[in-house]
């Protein structure tokens, strides 16, 4: 039986557990800090390929490629800014061997690490340009839709949005990273409100709309999922941290464990039809939720 395309799953009313964060694994892994996390799909594919089957065997059942940072911007960094559609391409094969025949993959395009112009010194030339080497990189391979997502600029995330659409991505989301504002209610690092966000994604031709990471609790994202759901039809996702970190000696800790983060997902299951976590979140964390679920 053919698996039908994740858009039309959703469309059709299908719910999914997504899966955790992946910083946090490498470094559990061995990835220095400071390390180029990309980097590893080509030199430490293995280790990234059982984080991502760990996420699968958990009960994940959408993947995100391991190309968080993957565009000359930040690459450059890591003298890296050549190899944007090798890293893409791998990261694109070792979420797929992970996966297995049902679970979905998207591939994952994070912040460009600057800001655009006029604020910033980035054209958007140049974002399109890496961009799109990432994106087609990973839509040869066969990946299920493109995510954007922890943005916090309306200008970058649309622009993506609108060059996901043109290279031809079978679903396109696109996510926000909100944090609480004095006085009430939600705003990204650059004053998007989520219902700003979600009408300009939408506008810009997103097919999923989502929120992410943030200074939230998981139980703010109930409020989030709200305004979004307030302006748009599209189907939402949302991923939050297992809690805000604290800093104990060197090491940063999330405090909200398996089973405590377990029934707050639960709840943001009934607001939307994608769910997983992100900074923080581990494959017991999305395998505790993936039993609530049932």
């Amino acid at each position: 039986m053919t698996r039908p395309l994740l858009l039309d799953a959703l469309r059709g009313g299908a719910t999914f557990v997504g899966d955790g964060g992946m910083g946090t694994e490498l470094q559990l892994a061995g990835l220095e800090p400071g390390g180029c996390g990309d980097e590893w799909n080509l030199s430490h594919a293995a280790a990234v390929q059982a984080i991502q089957r760990r996420y699968a065997e958990a009960g994940a059942q959408i993947l995100l490629t391991n190309t968080f940072g993957t565009n000359q911007f930040v690459l450059s960094r890591y003298d890296l800014a050549e190899q944007v559609a090798e890293i893409a391409r791998a990261a694109a094969m070792n979420a797929r061997a992970a996966a297995g025949p049902h679970t979905y993959v998207l591939g994952d395009i994070g912040p460009c690490g600057g800001f655009l112009e006029p604020l910033g010194e980035i054209s958007e030339d140049a974002l399109r340009q890496t961009w799109r080497l990432a994106i087609q990189a990973m839509l040869d391979v066969g990946v299920a839709g493109i995510i954007f997502e922890t943005m916090t600029a309306l200008d970058e995330i649309t622009l993506g949005v609108r060059l996901a659409r043109e290279l031809g991505a079978p679903l396109v989301a696109a996510s926000m990273a909100y944090d609480p504002v004095r006085g009430g209610g939600f705003r990204t690092m650059m004053g998007v409100s989520p219902a700003d966000g979600a009408r300009a994604c939408a506008a810009a031709g997103a097919d999923v709309i989502g929120a992410n990471c943030g200074r939230m609790e998981p139980e703010d994202f109930v409020a989030v999922a709200g305004e979004m759901a307030a302006v748009t039809d599209a189907p939402l996702m949302l991923q939050p941290n297992a809690g805000q970190p604290r800093l104990e000696g060197t090491a940063i800790v999330y405090p909200r464990g398996p089973e405590s983060l377990a029934p707050a997902l639960l709840e943001l299951a009934r607001h939307a039809a994608i769910v997983g976590g992100c900074c923080g979140t581990t494959p017991a964390h999305i395998a505790a939720f993936a039993r609530a679920r049932g």
